[in-house]
């Protein structure tokens, strides 16, 4: 029977490291951050007696090993020095965690296991409530795939052109460069001790944070690069321009891996970007030497080095709960202890060069802004900027609170908030630009922002609208990047996030034609379109798809026509349709849908359809008509042509559970929102205290109704994130 053994260390790894170096090759692709030798270094120079080797064993030998210490009560947390990137954690299986806790000395709630690497290992089950994540650094990989001429070949027009020019600089200074790979056990002792004495040169030594020979970083480093040269794993990369070393890298390899582990540069050679150069030069060689492996910089990449790479993805800190229980009361209990915390000025802190401007109609947008829109609309176009610009003509124009926070670094907008400011009777409320007629929301962001990038933008609405009690932002897509950013900026701005559920979202993913997608719907749903297509037709029906041009206003009056005679009730702002219909319309977007018989519209569908997604926006039918099923005819019209002319990729019925929507869809999904309490203002500390107790609540009424056989379809609220 598997079982976790918790074993006390005496500074090393010591008997059990052929057995972490053997789970490693043959679970981890011999990640060389994750071996023996690089773990026992940081055990011997920075462990403080307190770190447990943990062995989950089995008869066939260990499955799974980490190394993890104490943090406080009821809390353990992965050992990890500053010179670790990734945690020293052994585990492939999740499902192996939370037996893990249990073994644990004491009564522990909950393991951090920091800075975990997805793609080399599982620490939670993607679809459980016991865990939550957040992501720590946008890490980056270069594939060894085929050889270096054609990767580069591949890389952006400006990285090649900028290569160009430094190399160009150098001719022109009659400068010579060149690469030099020191990898002798005899020489790498040198080659770090010359790291230590450039880096030491730099901002890293005014800062009293670079290696040196006589420090604990070079003599870890140095111990390390030693060991890696048994087997051939450790080379330093030296660029020198003339007689003067400019550049260095230190890295550690296995037969298939790569590891970057520091990299720094002679500051006086600025104009020739050396770390650059040198970096052309190690990956020239990684070709050469790790034909098919891969280079890991484990690092958080900036725009400028993700230009290099050929795959990134987030390191996370992700904290794994006892039980469910534990997964709501313990982050409750940190976020109420956060939100009392004061936190210090973003912008003073790490916004250099940061500021933060409020516009009031996207009229005033200047093109960097556009350009940021335009890279959200591509998630979906209620993101864009022609989406907002109808929502706040049409819904909003009366409405004073309607404001859009934009973050510059320098001149550049790196990401907007488009917000409406509510008083309640409860206190003033920030919410989402959104209402009814949005499916879905999200700030617009620039690639590779951190969830404290937003901060700036959270603190600028909190000043300007004090006081605020809360903050809502609704409907957004809980797997989504913005969703994950914004909530941590929230967290981070030191206010108390909590999920909450919005709505099903049924969606298709699309098939390659109109007949196998048919085919394998229900009977009755095939039978309908054939029987009432035919009736259709014989009592002079029509059915006609309207894209823009002369018929746009046709199109329009006669959806007008038809949802005036529905079932729904009147619009409340009846500029709002027709407005969108025109400006999707602009853009190639609209696919409007009309059913006639003798001349009289009597079924009206928009769809929206841009960046490979159909979207079912509206629709209506005369319920004189019913009879027919024109809205059954109109759907299987516009599906077929979605699938067959535009191709997307998928279709998506937007809002709503309902049972028509499940014929057509085959995939099931949530919109949730965000809502954060300012625990410094009354109204915003009694919401807060009113989540952290009916939460758990809830979830002990839902397992009571599951001991006693009764269940709940409503999704619960999930509890904070860390």
């Amino acid at each position: 029977m598997p079982h976790w053994s918790i074993i006390q260390l005496d500074g090393t790894l010591g008997v059990h490291a052929p057995a972490w170096d053997a789970l490693n090759r043959r679970q981890f692709q011999a990640n060389p951050m994750l071996d023996s030798r690089f773990v026992e270094g940081l055990l011997r120079h920075f462990g403080d007696g307190s770190v447990r080797l943990c062995v989950l064993e089995t008869d066939k030998g260990p499955q799974a090993m980490c190394l993890l210490r104490p943090k406080g009560l009821g809390i353990w947390t992965t050992f990890l020095p500053a010179q670790a990137q990734i945690g020293p954690v052994l585990i492939s299986d999740a499902r192996q965690v939370r037996p893990l806790i249990r073994q644990l000395p004491g009564l522990v709630g909950q393991i951090d296991f920091l800075c975990h690497d997805p793609a080399f290992g599982a620490v939670a089950l993607p679809a459980s409530s016991d865990h939550s994540t957040q992501e720590h650094a946008l890490t980056m990989s270069i594939r060894l795939d085929g050889d270096f001429e054609t990767y580069w070949a591949k890389r952006s027009k400006q990285l090649q052109k900028n290569i160009r020019r430094y190399e160009r600089r150098l001719d022109e200074d009659g400068q010579s460069a060149r690469v030099v790979c020191i990898s002798d056990s005899d020489a790498i002792g040198a080659a770090v001790d010359r790291y230590a004495t450039l880096e030491s040169k730099g901002w890293k030594g005014l800062e009293g944070t670079a290696i040196g020979s006589d420090n604990v970083q070079g003599r870890f480093y140095g111990e390390v690069l030693r060991g890696f040269c048994s087997s051939g794993g450790a080379t330093v990369y030296e660029l020198w321009i003339g007689e003067r070393l400019a550049a260095s890298r230190l890295t550690i390899a296995s037969a298939t891996m790569l590891v970057i582990l520091k990299t720094t540069y002679d500051e006086v050679f600025d104009k020739y970007a050396p770390g650059r150069l040198l970096l052309r030069g190690v990956v020239e060689q990684a070709f050469k030497l790790l034909p098919g492996g891969v280079i890991e910089f484990y690092t958080d990449a900036n725009p400028d080095q993700l230009s290099w790479a050929t795959d990134q993805r987030w390191i996370e800190h992700v904290s794994v709960y006892r039980n469910d229980l534990a997964a709501t009361l313990i982050p409750i209990a940190n976020a109420l202890r956060k939100s009392i915390v004061p936190v210090p000025d973003p912008l003073a802190e790490h916004g250099a060069g940061r500021r933060v401007e409020v516009l009031y109609h996207p009229s005033q947008f200047p093109a960097d802004l556009h350009k940021l829109f335009a890279l959200a609309e591509r998630d979906d176009f209620q993101c864009g900027a022609a989406w907002y610009s109808n929502l706040t003509d049409a819904v909003f124009a009366d409405h004073a609170g309607v404001r859009f926070y934009v973050l510059r670094q320098g001149e550049q907008a790196i990401a907007v908030l488009p917000v409406q400011i509510v008083q309640h009777r409860q206190g003033k409320q920030v919410e989402s630009l959104s209402n009814y007629y949005t499916a879905l929301y999200a700030p617009a962001l620039a690639p590779g922002l951190k969830a404290r990038d937003l901060v700036p933008l959270i603190r600028a609405v909190l000043s300007a609208h004090a006081p605020v009690a809360s903050l809502r932002f609704a409907p957004m897509d809980p797997r989504s990047q913005a969703y994950r950013l914004l909530f941590g900026g929230l967290r981070e701005a030191g206010l108390a996030p909590f999920a909450f559920f919005c709505f099903v979202n049924w969606h298709l993913a699309a098939f390659d034609d109109w007949a196998g997608y048919l085919a394998s719907r229900h009977g009755s749903l095939r039978n309908t379109i054939k029987r009432m297509g035919k009736k259709f037709a014989h009592d002079g029906g029509t059915l006609e798809l309207i894209q823009g041009g002369d018929a746009l206003d046709r199109g329009i009056g006669a959806y007008e026509q038809v949802y005036a005679r529905s079932w729904k009730k009147p619009e409340p702002y009846p500029a709002f349709v027709p407005g969108l219909a025109r400006t999707c319309a602009a853009s190639g977007w609209l696919r409007l849908g009309v059913a006639w018989i003798d001349g009289k519209p009597v079924a009206a569908q928009i769809w929206i359809v841009s960046n490979g997604r159909a979207s079912i926006y509206k629709l209506a039918y005369d319920e004189d008509y019913k009879s027919y099923a024109p809205g059954t005819l109109l759907t299987a019209l516009l599906m077929q042509h979605v699938m067959e002319e535009d191709q997307v990729l998928e279709v998506d019925y937007l809002i709503g559970n309902d049972p028509y929507k499940q014929a057509w869809m085959n995939r099931r999904r949530e919109r949730w929102g965000i809502v954060a309490y300012n625990s410094k203002t009354l109204s915003g500390a009694l919401g807060m205290c009113q989540e952290a107790l009916a939460r758990p609540l809830k979830l002990i009424i839902a397992k009571l109704r599951g001991l006693f056989g009764r269940t709940d379809d409503k999704p619960r609220e999930s509890a904070i994130m860390l």
